[in-house]
């Protein structure tokens, strides 16, 4: 087995964010490797023709959570964690860019077993995409909480 000395871990929330980054950690301690966070956001104003300031609030509002939950689950681990915000169109293209400037050997994505999720899912098409070894981790899917479970809508008001 290679040693690997840089790892990205790619994460979406705090519920895959933990655990991937727990597991990075645990490799980390073994094998005095760095961690690299990431979360990688679409970039909506390079796909509009049109200017709309609007557009920039929502990416810029999706950033500025994306940093904070890194910076969160940063302070999970006891190791130093990086922390990277990526915004783009060109995501595989864009992940090679940085694992070539940082020296990453290893990423490391989530998946959820879940109906559909090999079509709809980046992280396994990181593997025929990029350079790099790839670690898909699963992760068990989330039961939703009683409450939500429970909540029934009201129904639509008749049109007028």
């Amino acid at each position: 087995m290679s040693v690997y000395h840089h790892t990205l871990v790619l994460i979406n929330s705090s519920l895959d964010g933990v655990p991937l980054l727990a597991h990075a950690a645990k490799m980390a301690e073994e094998n005095a490797m760095r961690i690299t966070i990431a979360h990688i956001s679409t970039d909506y104003r390079s796909l509009n023709y049109v200017s709309d300031s609007l557009l920039d609030d929502d990416v810029s509002r999706e950033v500025i959570q994306a940093k904070a939950l890194l910076n969160e689950l940063a302070t999970t681990v006891a190791l130093p964690v990086q922390t990277l915000s990526l915004v783009t169109t060109r995501r595989f293209a864009d992940v090679e860019a940085c694992v070539r400037q940082r020296n990453i050997d290893l990423i490391i994505a989530g998946h959820h077993n879940r109906l559909l999720g090999v079509l709809a899912s980046h992280s396994l098409e990181y593997i025929n995409h990029l350079t790099v070894d790839v670690l898909i981790k699963h992760l068990p899917l989330q039961p939703l909480p009683q409450a939500a479970r429970c909540v029934r809508r009201a129904p639509l008001p008749a049109p007028v």
